[in-house]
């Protein structure tokens, strides 16, 4: 884009075309008072807090010629003749601008004075106090004294509740809309507006239930007058008195970049922290409100041992010492480890080692074993997103692909940042066989018949040969090795039975191949749906391979998949597939329990839940070792118990869906001294060790080892965490370059700039720790081969109805615990068609009983009018019980009234 020069302040600079007078005086060094304008929002013009006087060259009318000086230089005129407000108003070739004269200063004072008519003289004990840009704005551009009547004050009844999370202060408002806009631009999320007229014209909600987001706490960031505020924070602390540690929320493959602020040792709030390749300024609801859990009084905080039947506590040595007897007694393929996806990599490496290089055992999963566990999925690792992906600068010219996902449920920021890349010019087409929000963002909506995602995909991947779309330098590199399987695959599905099986019109998968292929940029992102059955992400790697979309930043594959580390659980070796010898996945544990599999060690996972399976082959083991937060359903099945510290009370580090590898501090001191996980599989490792030397073979992995070099790290000798991750930088292929320096130090020009407070203030704080490393994809290294397969689609079973599980957010898992969010927490229910219930004669909440080949179980019901015929929804949420209906990716099952 070209530049255009302006002189602002007699400051001359280029900006480029459509630059407004806010932003550009800003990279001037020159700071324009705003309320209602925020750089991430479209500009509205509406709090005159910014008026300027523009100048701009004048025009002959009878001739349209720039009219010139006896100087030699344009004759200037005030634009229309008086102040224009700055951020509406696009710089042009010869501006001048003057932000600091009388009748701009007489303009600002009048507005501040208007603005302060009726605001409360309520700042100390306002929650924004200390943070708040209304207060520097009028200390720096405001009046010193009011000529307006106190007594005459307009009053209303406060905090009005816009919801359960966010209570409005309607005298401190002053109708700047930015919360407003917020919901309706960047979160499509129509749910506030405005109500009554006059002085008593007030933000309203229009929702049911109230306020009904997803994103509902950024507008408290945004507000710039402490109008709307937090029930999680309101009246709890003052910000200056407050400590903000940076960190990573785990809750969610994104991995938003946050700020614990604390009080002491007391976790008072969570705050977006700014990382422009991650959450930019924002952070969910339930990043923001679902970090409770970690403070709450019946947390574990001694090792528990069961005697008799019941738990009586132990010393850690005690506790230690008996896992490592129980454990070691065993031969390597009759123990097995289990450990959850939102544990840090550091943690997930030593539990791995622990397993294969003492244990002797391949017997690893990250996954609890239930029929909804996704398949292995490594494509991400080759095809992925090349390193410099960010999804923030993209906009006309990149084609997004988003097929069998959900974003706001399974990673609500990507919601926000795929509809942004739409509203910039992008390619958005939104494959689904159900209704999804980000449908209403997308320039192509693509429904198939529910179930049909891989004869979509597969389509696609038979159109780029049908439609010569094929890109020419990657097919000339001689990278690409097609398998056996994959020309067999392609043979035995023809594109229009494919086409015909998903329901479209051809033209429908042509225009998507062809947007893709010819976009500058394209990203595919899958998700739930579209990861359970391994022919998809197949088709789909495939697909991007031959369009030359991978290898290079902005372009390639984005999974998302349960767990905010799962991508560091896949690198780390969590997982049966990463030594030269397979073990057994977690399904397959609890299919050999108290057979091939003696004992099982648990780590921050509760299979037990929702898996009857597990429950039941848990009671088969000799020995159960369990390490988590609470005493869970699992725990209660266990043997040995162990107490560990929470993410908030230890440092680390994860690896988000993008590969992205970013570095959390510790923010508060454990309850009891509690370890860190990985300290406790150190010092099972160390006793194990004593026992019985690890001999070489044990501890060298074979060579074609998915993530392990052949070196692995010796001993058991980590003092910090850091230790532990230079092991990791080491051992795990990719992550040479990340270690904690490193991510400390990957700054650049991010965070808040020393004249930004006029924009945000306490909206989002500064980067100080880094904003992460991305770990490259193979595919990035031009010597690396591809080799591609594929596999047929899976059949649609044969019955009544066909089960298909789906992602919710708010999922009543155990992160719910004392958060605000605990009312929305989605119930166990089943989602079906219009034509469905009527045929059933159910309706709204009514129960009914779904039975499959393993089981049965009985659920309210609710009605999805864009749901077709045939297809149920159940919702991957406590009280679901998934383990008892699910028979794989798609699942037959009747359904009679209750």
């Amino acid at each position: 884009m070209p530049d255009v020069s302006v002189t602002i302040d007699g400051t001359q600079i280029n900006v480029p075309v459509g630059t407004n007078v806010v932003d550009a005086a800003r990279l001037a060094g020159v700071a324009v008072p705003v309320f209602c304008y925020h750089p991430k929002m479209k500009p509205v013009g509406m709090c005159r807090m910014c008026l300027v006087e523009v100048y701009t060259p004048k025009v002959d009318p009878a001739t349209r010629q720039v009219v010139m000086g006896e100087d030699g230089k344009p004759v200037l005129a005030l634009m229309m003749n008086k102040l224009q407000t700055g951020c509406t108003t696009p710089i042009s070739e010869g501006m001048v601008v003057n932000t600091a004269s009388d009748r701009v200063k007489f303009a600002q004072k009048g507005v501040l004075e208007f603005l302060l008519t009726s605001h409360p003289l309520d700042c100390p004990v306002c929650d924004k106090g200390g943070e708040c840009p209304l207060q520097n704005l009028t200390m720096q551009w405001g009046p010193d004294s009011s000529r307006f009547d106190y007594e005459d004050k307009i009053h209303f009844e406060k905090p009005i509740p816009l919801g359960d999370l966010i209570l409005l202060d309607r005298e401190r408002c002053i109708l700047c809309s930015r919360c407003v806009r917020f919901e309706d631009e960047l979160a499509d999320d129509n749910v506030l507006g405005f109500g009554s007229r006059g002085r008593s014209w007030e933000i309203i909600s229009k929702s049911t239930p109230a306020f009904d987001s997803k994103f509902s706490g950024n507008t408290t960031d945004i507000c710039p007058v402490g109008a709307l505020t937090s029930s999680d924070f309101r009246f709890k602390a003052r910000v200056w008195e407050l400590k903000s540690t940076p960190s990573v929320c785990n809750l969610c493959p994104v991995g938003c970049n946050t700020s614990l602020d604390m009080r002491y040792n007391e976790l008072m709030r969570v705050m977006p922290r700014e990382n422009d390749a991650v959450n930019e300024i924002w952070v969910c609801d339930k990043g923001r409100y679902g970090h409770r859990y970690a403070v709450q009084e019946n947390r574990l905080t001694t090792p528990l041992i069961k005697r008799n039947g019941e738990f009586v506590s132990a010393t850690w040595e005690q506790a230690y010492s008996l896992i490592a007897e129980r454990l070691g007694s065993y031969s390597g393929a009759q123990v097995a480890g289990l450990a959850g996806p939102k544990l840090p990599n550091e943690d997930l490496f030593s539990f791995a080692r622990l397993f294969r290089e003492n244990l002797g055992s391949n017997n690893l999963d990250h996954r609890p074993g239930s029929p909804a566990d996704l398949p292995l999925d490594d494509l991400p690792r080759t095809y992925g997103v090349g390193k410099g992906t960010n999804l923030m600068t993209l906009g006309k010219g990149t084609a997004v692909l988003v097929i069998g996902a959900d974003p706001e449920e399974e990673a609500p920021l990507y919601q926000l940042r795929l509809r942004a890349i739409a509203q910039r010019g992008g390619d958005l087409t939104v494959v689904s066989g159900y209704p999804t929000k980000l449908e209403r963002s997308a320039t192509r909506k693509v429904r198939v018949k529910p179930g049909t995602e891989a004869q979509f995909a597969l389509a696609l991947v038979q159109a780029v040969a049908a439609e010569k779309l094929a890109s020419e330098e990657v097919l000339g590199s001689g990278r690409l090795k097609f398998s056996d399987e994959y020309r067999r695959v392609l043979a035995a599905h023809k594109f229009d039975d494919l086409v015909a099986a998903t329901g479209l019109a051809r033209e429908v998968v042509i225009t998507t191949a062809k947007a893709f292929a010819s976009a500058e940029h394209g990203i595919i992102v899958y998700g739930r749906s579209a990861a359970a059955d391994p022919a998809i992400p197949q088709a789909l790697a495939a697909f991007a391979a031959l369009t030359g979309k991978l290898g290079k930043a902005n372009s390639g594959l984005i999974a998302l998949r349960p767990g905010g580390n799962f991508r560091g659980a896949l690198d780390m070796g969590v997982r049966p597939d990463a030594a030269g010898q397979p073990g057994l996945s977690a399904q397959q544990v609890w299919q050999q329990a108290g057979t091939g599999v003696k004992a099982v060690y648990i780590a921050a996972l509760n299979p037990a839940a929702e898996n009857p399976a597990a429950a039941q082959a848990l009671q088969k083991l000799d020995f159960v070792v369990v390490q988590d937060l609470f005493l869970t359903e699992t725990a209660q099945y266990a043997d040995v118990v162990l107490p560990a510290a929470a993410v908030i009370e230890r440092e680390g580090t994860f690896t988000n869906a993008e590969r992205r590898e970013q570095r959390f501090r510790q923010a508060r001191q454990a309850p009891a001294n509690l370890p860190a996980d990985w300290q406790s599989f150190q010092a099972v490792a160390q006793l194990l060790a004593e026992r019985a030397p690890v001999a070489v073979a044990a501890r060298t992995l074979k060579k074609g080892a998915k993530v392990f070099t052949p070196e692995a790290p010796q001993g058991w000798t980590a003092m910090l965490t850091s230790d532990v991750n230079d092991m990791v930088t080491r051992s795990v292929s990719g992550y040479n370059a990340a270690s904690y320096s490193a991510l400390s130090t990957s700054r650049g020009a991010w965070g808040r700039q020393p004249n930004e407070a006029v924009y945000y203030d306490g909206t989002s704080y500064e980067n100080t720790e880094g904003v992460g490393i991305q770990i490259a994809a193979s595919a990035e290294d031009s010597r690396t081969t591809l080799q591609l397969n594929l596999s047929a689609p899976a059949l649609r079973p044969v019955g009544e109805l066909v089960l298909l599980p789906v992602a919710r957010a708010y999922d009543g898992g155990d992160w719910v615990r004392g958060s605000k969010l605990s009312a929305r927490q989605v119930p166990a229910h089943i989602i079906m068609s219009v034509a469905d219930t009527a045929r059933l004669d159910v309706g709204i909440g009514e129960l009914v009983t779904v039975s499959s080949a393993a089981g049965s179980i009985t659920l309210p019901v609710q009605i999805e009018t864009g749901l077709d015929l045939g297809v149920a929804l159940l919702p991957e949420v406590r009280g679901s019980t998934l383990g008892a209906l699910l028979t794989g990716a798609q699942t037959a099952i009747t359904v009679v009234k209750a």
